[in-house]
């Protein structure tokens, strides 16, 4: 069934500990300083801007460096015996920069004469307003970055001797270049998967490395091929109880295979209101903003419990799909403002608003198993049967019990989930009809 083999990217992050971390903090510096460097020199030369990245990369160091026939460069680099691999990190990161910076001020711009051709000010007045009521301001033209900070990227001959508890990388003590042995705290590599730069990244009193780690994905089948073979697909819908989501699988002809609700709203809320009651009672007797220093731990803590939550949640979905050859998974897709209002209903530590990093995680680790993850917009799903397609006559806010008017009864949120399968399906099938 399947048309092919894909892959897919996923970042592990491992604790670093070396002898020497100031080394690390100077190397940091030098790096960011030659980001900075090539940032400035490609947005001074418009010519450039078309090129390729590899194209740009000659680009540069021609105007930065003297080559093999000792030239003098037009903007010489202010910084020497930078190993070339060193260097080629930070031009692509200086390029990545400025190329990102160049396509926020072109959409600027289009969006100013787009505003001029409508005939709207710069606040934005005018009949151009959205149909919600909300007015679309422009903003100001962008600046350049006065300074970049960047997690500093090590291309090969830059590290050496790599595995998941050790690795030795090249850095700059402030006067010249040593390797530096460093212990890594991390979890196995999978056997098949291919093993990208690295990056020292410094993530508050600690240092950590991130690796990027290529996997293979067996199957890549398009979604449209999958509903033409009659695959399983699961529906999910996110609630704001003891349950984080409910699914419903359904088969080639409609009827629901597996249902389960994935539990623990109620004991992630628990455990951050309590943190959030340390951060109250912290800064009412420290005096301090509840951002502030004495409550970092606090605010880490809860950070980390969203990130746990999220990756389990989204793990089980995916464990779920595999036990039940679902090969597509369907969420719900609302209007922007309608879910601007919803979450901020829930509150930002509700299980509800979770579903945002849910949803994140989801994607990636439902592709590394070969089911795609799409979205469907729910309007109507949450108000018909999805036995009989009549309308829901009573709905109970506490039980989240229906009764439909024929007399159907059940979990509304496991309603709307079924409804987003099975509408999904339909409309693949009559894409593929017409």
């Amino acid at each position: 069934m399947s048309t092919g083999k894909g892959y897919s990217i996923t970042t592990y992050r491992f604790r670093l500990r070396c002898g020497h971390p100031e080394w690390l903090m100077r190397t940091q510096e030098l790096y960011d300083g030659i980001v900075k460097f090539y940032y400035d020199l490609l947005l001074d030369h418009e010519e450039l801007w078309e090129q390729s990245s590899q194209e740009i990369l000659c680009s540069l160091e021609f105007l930065s460096l003297p080559g093999k026939e000792k030239r003098k460069p037009q903007t010489p680099l202010p910084w020497e015996d930078v190993p070339p691999y060193f260097r080629r990190a930070a031009i692509n990161g200086g390029t990545a920069a400025a190329k990102s910076f160049l396509t926020r001020k072109r959409m600027l711009e289009e969006s100013e004469e787009s505003a001029k051709e409508n005939g709207k000010t710069e606040s934005g007045a005018g009949s151009g307003d959205d149909p919600y009521g909300k007015k679309h301001y422009v903003p100001r033209a962008e600046i350049p970055a006065e300074e970049i900070n960047s997690a500093v990227v090590y291309y090969s001959r830059m590290y050496r001797d790599f595995s998941p508890e050790h690795i030795t990388l090249k850095v700059w003590d402030g006067q010249k270049w040593n390797w530096m042995s460093c212990r890594l705290f991390g979890r196995e590599f999978p056997p098949e998967a291919g093993i990208l730069s690295p990056s020292v990244v410094l993530e508050g009193p600690f240092l950590m490395l991130h690796v990027p780690v290529k996997e293979p994905v067996e199957d890549i089948t398009p979604v449209k091929k999958r509903m033409r073979d009659g695959e399983n697909i699961c529906g999910v819908q996110f609630t704001n109880g003891d349950a984080f989501a409910v699914a419903s699988i359904c088969d080639a002809e409609g009827n629901e295979t597996a249902v389960k609700f994935f539990n623990g709203g109620r004991e992630y809320s628990h455990h951050c209101e309590k943190l959030l009651e340390k951060i109250r009672r912290s800064a009412d007797s420290l005096g301090d903003f509840p951002e502030g220093p004495a409550n970092r731990k606090y605010w880490m803590h809860l950070k980390h419990l969203r990130e746990h939550y999220a990756h389990q949640v989204s793990r089980e979905i995916v464990r779920f799909c595999e036990q039940n050859h679902a090969g597509t998974i369907v969420l719900p897709k609302y209007r922007n403002d309608f879910m601007w209002k919803v979450m901020k209903g829930a509150g930002n530590w509700s299980p509800l608003h979770l579903s945002f990093r849910v949803r994140t995680y989801l994607r990636y680790k439902a592709w590394q198993s070969g089911i795609i993850v799409i979205e469907s917009y729910a309007g109507g799903a949450s108000t018909v049967c999805a036995k009989c397609g009549q309308p829901l006559a009573e709905k109970d806010g506490k039980s989240k019990e229906f009764v439909c008017r024929m007399g159907h009864r059940g979990n509304w949120h496991l309603n709307t989930a079924r409804n987003l399968a099975v509408k999904c399906r339909r409309q693949f099938q009559e894409g593929n009809s017409g």
